[in-house]
């Protein structure tokens, strides 16, 4: 592709600034989401009024702990036998790159500005023209890119039919000068840019909450934009100031580009997809609106005593009285006067609020296991499975990205010619592994010779409580159910089962409870074992209204005036 001349730039140029302008409204309210998120004690630009009950905190991070428990990894997989073996080498090589880049970091920040922004966006590449760009030679990377710096084609509908899309970022002026990449012809044009926290167009940006609209630099700063030309494969980096092209090249990477998007909810006609955190934000205000008001009234609650004044001699006795003592009095009894106080119905509404969040937000109590819901463990179970059904639609568009973020990395690393890698390739049928070098020379063949199914999976929580739980379902569900059998071939390893028991639960004074006898022999079928039929009985203890939902509507209910029964009071 022969690089833009002028008129072309000049209307790419014009055509950029047009769909800037077309962002300014998303990117003024994801800013004003933004600081409702970190609320007014965060930063001097944070919200305006305080945000005593932060629904959209509490939201947000129960989705990014669900989303993206831990840096994904890939299965590779490769149909033809003779390429198994080097795909499997190849998967070990390429999942040592998500700790070394850490990838699950980036990928929280993406889901986070997701659920902000129309795009959680992400660059993904492999440097190779040395350190200009922020990378070392021959670095795989995968970057953020905020909603602030990001911008697209506004003239498509659909994501396919984008002419460019890129984003705006800062380089430091000497190494930029110094590259022997740089067009000849625009170095002279180029000078320090003052380093600025307000968009192109003048508007607000996330990050000026916390740092003054101009910094104090250590060192001299360009600002640049990146702009990815797909039907050309051509990536531009020109100066945002000077509008002089400093780089220009040709991209032959993976077929998506460098730029990949998440986005949670579809809008009908268009590519700009509907962030999560604007529909929650009406009711996350109106519920802190209400709790200020309600905060108002309770610092505003007065409680006196009145005298009628004509015992001043009396007043003065009553004051200085302590409990129990006996005073002259010649006046009137005092009474109490109050003012003030929490409001009922406006509490009763403001409970209500905060119900609807949590129902508009997917069912946050059962999400982030926040309170059990309901009177019996069965019913939670259901209810955490519907609520789970959101949370999965948004987790497979998170796959989905990150399947291309992979292939785009897989590609990267297959091409680069000098990067080696030494991965611990097991024995099959031991516990042994033999080291490899893995390197150009064993990349046999073409990369698109391989017919590689990328299956990208999420490591869940591993702790040490967790895999407790795995144990003791094991134990319930596999094998106690199936002890007579196991019985006829071999011993349960009760031993074994105590060790893992008091490792993952950290007490080790387990092992000291029971005295295991070595080689002890299996029961014979006609002594021991498992009775054929077993009987269980269940016996429920609760009352109604001793759920979180259920205590919330029964406060409600009193302090709108009705009457419950005994069994429904919050206990």
């Amino acid at each position: 592709m022969s690089p833009l001349n002028e008129k072309q730039f000049s209307r790419l140029q014009t055509s950029i600034d047009w769909s800037l302008n077309q962002l300014k409204f998303p990117r003024k309210k994801r800013v004003e989401v933004v600081k409702q998120f970190m609320g007014s004690h965060y930063a001097e630009g944070g919200a305006e009024k305080k945000v005593p009950v932060p629904f959209l905190a509490l939201a947000v991070m129960i989705y990014i702990r669900q989303l993206v428990p831990n840096a994904p990894r890939a299965l590779f997989t490769a149909l033809t036998e003779q390429l198994k073996p080097i795909a499997a080498t190849f998967e070990l090589a390429l999942n040592k790159i998500p700790e070394e880049i850490k990838l699950a970091r980036t990928m929280r920040k993406m889901v986070a500005e997701a659920l902000f922004s129309p795009w959680g966006v992400v660059k993904c590449g492999l440097h190779t023209i040395g350190t200009a760009l922020g990378h070392d030679y021959g670095e795989s990377f995968v970057d953020l890119v905020t909603f602030d710096d990001y911008f697209i084609d506004m003239s498509a509908k659909n994501p396919d039919e984008i002419d460019y899309e890129g984003n705006d970022y800062w380089l430091d002026y000497d190494e930029v000068m110094e590259s022997k990449e740089i067009n000849k012809g625009s170095r002279l044009w180029l000078k320090p840019d003052e380093r600025t926290y307000i968009g192109p167009n003048g508007e607000d940006r996330a990050d000026a909450a916390t740092t003054r609209s101009t910094a104090e630099t250590f060192k001299d700063k360009i600002w640049a934009r990146d702009v990815w030309l797909p039907d050309e494969k051509l990536l531009i980096t020109y100066g945002i100031t000077s509008k002089k092209i400093m780089f220009e090249r040709e991209l032959k990477g993976p077929p998506r580009g460098p730029y990949h998007k998440l986005s949670f909810i579809d809008v009908p006609g268009e590519h700009m997809g509907l962030p999560p955190a604007s529909l929650w934000r009406d009711l996350h205000e109106l519920a802190n609106a209400l709790f200020r008001k309600l905060g108002n009234q309770a610092d505003g609650q007065k409680s006196v005593l009145g005298f009628d004044g004509s015992d001043d001699e009396g007043v003065e006795n009553f004051k200085n009285a302590r409990d129990g003592d006996g005073i002259k009095w010649n006046g009137r009894k005092p009474e109490r006067l109050e003012a003030g106080g929490v409001n009922r119905e406006t509490l009763a509404f403001q409970m209500q609020c905060r119900e609807l969040f949590s129902y508009f937000a997917g069912n946050l109590d059962s999400l982030g296991g926040l309170a059990p819901l309901t009177e019996t463990v069965g019913q939670d179970r259901l209810i955490a499975e519907a609520a789970t059904a959101q949370l999965r639609d948004m987790a497979d568009n998170v796959t989905e990205v990150s399947r291309d973020i992979f292939y785009s990395l897989a590609y990267y690393e297959w091409h680069d010619p000098i990067k080696r890698r030494r991965v611990d390739k097991p024995i099959p049928g031991t516990d042994a592994t033999i080291p490899i070098n893995f390197g150009p020379e064993l990349k046999v063949g073409n990369f698109d010779l391989y017919d590689l199914a990328i299956d990208v999976y999420s490591r869940s929580d591993d702790t040490p409580s967790t895999k407790l739980q795995k144990l003791g379902l094991i134990v319930k569900e596999y094998i106690i159910p199936l002890a007579p059998f196991i019985q006829q071939t071999g011993v349960i390893q009760v031993e074994n089962i105590f060790k893992l028991l008091a490792k993952f639960a950290n007490f080790p004074e387990v092992n000291e409870l029971i005295a295991f006898v070595d080689n002890i022999a299996a029961p014979e079928e006609s002594g021991g074992g498992m009775p054929a039929h077993t009987t269980r009985e269940y016996i429920r203890k609760g009352g109604a209204g001793q759920s979180r939902q259920g205590a919330s509507a029964a406060m409600q209910q009193i302090l709108m005036g009705g009457n419950v029964q005994d069994a429904e009071l919050p206990g």
